[in-house]
């Protein structure tokens, strides 16, 4: 199911054995057509190919992620003296309060200063993580190995976010004596107006150093995904020339200019980072997506009307020239500032859109969060609004936003919660797959039953690439017809679950039909769809907003509007196996529009009607000589 009118499906009729016959209610059972009908949506062959959104203002495939920094004790751990006991249970309250506030994404920040917020054998622990750097937690315990577990019982994806580049902020404890501005004291330089270290883009062991920091954890961990952050040469330029000598000494292509040298050495990174990932990715069947996050002006001018820090030429950061290269899976720019003005989010998030379009990859836009509780007081409506943008039918390579960053969210600011939970968040989401990673769909689940409210599901086999489902979506539809015509409609998904089953209201159960999918690691989908998990809707439709004669049909079939508001209307109508067949636009003449299908033959179809003002309405009808 839910995947795509382009994927191959299967019918299989199934006649329910006595004793399930008599777990279910009169009402799932009225007809014997009921009863033996099971269509299951599968694909058959490797490309898992995904339909658009039904609505992109109910977006099912939307990342909804938020950033949890640890740098400065900002979100987690907040008491880097407390007991590892004490900041388990602080991060599960706030994975807890993510879920029920229907994000799906955790970029947890495990390098902020090189140091690490996980056992690694390369650099020391954080100082964040115990208040000295270097200080193992007691007892020992590996907070990343944690939050990914804790993570993935939620349904919620973790990517590991890294600062590449930063060695050390302007903090002044202690330096561990295994810290690499120690162990080599070449290898970095300060930035010009402040004492951050900053580790030399333009030293090729410093590139190598970053990706061994990568593959370290891309081998060990289950994580999702590798993010980096905006920062890379320092924020207020190399007005010193601090690396002039870097540039003589390391310039084998004798690249002109110091500034397009310092370019091509972050590029060189970030692509030597990709490639890592990907031969780990085809070496450990993992399916880890690279993306960063870069300051939202790529130029000051571009597009036009837009001024503020560039960082092309401030730090030497040249996000296109990743894109053109095909070395990240997505780009999340931060877009921090408000719709309109010099810095206006609607102009620069359509800008960078189009550029990522053009490249086949994916946009996620940082939001600025944080400027709802500083100087810049924001309301909560205009982070709102920005997200109502990235929804717009322009935004068409957008897929979501990321949240900068969790302390507004753990504290409700602006009500910011309950604005985005009353609308854009009301239904959950998944993150949707990434273009080019794994395009082969999981196995749907199978023998999807009630057992009193209950909804339950066996595991399916291994698909052909050795993946298992890692989570599944339950959608509950209206009607029958509704599974097909709707299969992509965000607001049908009643939960995400990582275990095979989910308590369900029995009012759901008396009054709705049932869908369940299984999401592969790349968040591919594939499931089925059940007729008899539900109420059989061939009375129901008289008691819409129109009337459908005859039913069955032989030739053709009117639709009688009661209130005929519309002048025109567009008709779709399916095949069992979800197939487009027919689609019309009708004008509605006395209330009433005529279909005659031609060259079908007998058996169910479903109707969906589409009117001027955007809305639709489903139904089922049969096709009997």
């Amino acid at each position: 199911m839910l995947i795509i009118s382009h994927i191959k499906f299967v019918i299989l009729l199934f006649l329910f054995q006595a004793n399930l016959f008599s777990q279910m209610k009169k009402n799932h059972i009225k007809s014997l057509l009921n009863s033996l009908l099971l269509i299951c949506m599968l694909n058959i062959h490797a490309q898992c190919i995904t339909d658009a959104e039904f609505s992109k203002s109910n977006p099912k495939r939307d990342l909804r992620g938020v950033f949890l920094a640890s740098v400065y004790s900002l979100n987690w751990p907040t008491n880097r003296l407390a007991t590892p006991a004490v900041q388990q249970a602080e991060l599960i309250a706030i994975l807890d309060n993510l879920k029920a506030n229907n994000y799906n994404t955790v970029f947890l920040q495990v390098r902020s200063e090189c140091d690490a917020l996980y056992n690694s054998t390369i650099e020391p622990w954080g100082y964040y993580l115990t208040g000295t750097q270097g200080l193992a937690p007691d007892p020992i315990w590996d907070p990343l190995e944690f939050a990914i577990t804790e993570a993935h019982k939620r349904g919620l994806d973790l990517h590991a976010w890294l600062n590449p580049y930063r060695a050390k902020t302007t903090s002044t404890y202690a330096t561990s004596a295994n810290h690499i501005t120690v162990t080599q004291p070449t290898w970095w330089f300060k930035s010009s107006a402040d004492a951050q270290k900053i580790l030399n883009p333009g030293l090729p062991a410093v590139k190598n150093y970053i990706i061994s920091i990568v593959q370290d954890i891309a081998t060990r961990y289950d994580v999702d995904g590798i993010h980096f952050d905006d920062y890379f040469y320092p924020s207020n330029g190399m007005n010193t020339n601090q690396d002039a000598q870097t540039y003589i000494d390391n310039n084998p292509n004798n690249i002109a200019t110091i500034a397009d040298w310092r370019r091509d050495n972050v590029n060189q990174m970030i692509a030597g980072t990709y490639d890592a990932i990907q031969t780990i990715n085809a070496n450990l069947n993992k399916n880890i997506i690279f993306g960063v996050s870069p300051s939202g002006i790529w130029k000051s001018g571009t597009p036009t009307g837009i001024t503020g820090n560039s960082a092309y030429s401030v730090l030497y950061c040249d996000a296109i020239a990743w894109l053109n290269a095909g070395k990240v899976d997505y780009l999340a720019p931060q877009l921090y500032w408000k719709i309109t003005g010099a810095q206006d989010y609607v102009a620069l998030s359509k800008w960078w859109n189009d550029q990522i379009k053009t490249s086949g990859k994916q946009l996620y836009i940082s939001e600025a969060y944080y400027k709802m509780v500083d100087s810049n007081n924001w309301a909560g409506t205009e982070l709102q609004n920005q997200i109502i943008q990235n929804r717009a039918s322009t935004m068409d390579a957008t897929f979501g936003q990321i949240a900068y960053n969790y302390a507004t969210i753990k504290n409700n600011s602006k009500t910011i919660n309950d604005l985005l939970n009353n609308a854009e968040f009301k239904y959950r989401s998944f993150a949707p797959p990434i273009l080019g990673k794994d395009a082969i769909c999981p196995n749907a689940p199978k023998n999807i039953r009630f057992a009193s409210t209950t909804l339950t599901w066996d595991t399916p086999a291994a698909a052909s690439d050795g993946d298992l489902p890692i989570k599944y979506v339950v959608y509950a539809f209206n009607n029958a017809a509704e599974a097909i015509t709707n299969k992509d409609d965000g607001s049908k998904i009643i939960n995400i679950v990582v275990g095979n089953d989910l308590v369900v209201a029995q009012n759901l159960i008396d009054t709705k039909y049932f869908v369940v999918s299984s999401l592969d690691k790349n968040n591919n989908e594939a499931g089925n769809f059940n007729s008899t998990l539900g109420n059989p809707d061939f009375d129901l439709i008289t008691n819409k907003s129109y009337l459908v004669s005859p039913n069955p049909f032989t030739t053709q079939f009117d639709i009688e509007f009661k209130n005929a508001l519309a002048h025109y209307a567009n008709v779709s109508l399916f095949d069992s196996n979800g197939k487009l067949i027919l689609e019309q636009d009708y004008a509605i003449a006395n209330s009433k529009i005529t279909i005659a299908p031609v060259n079908i033959t007998n058996g169910i179809y479903f109707v969906k009607i589409s009117f001027e003002d955007g809305t639709s309405e489903s139904f089922k009808i049969m096709k009997q000589d």
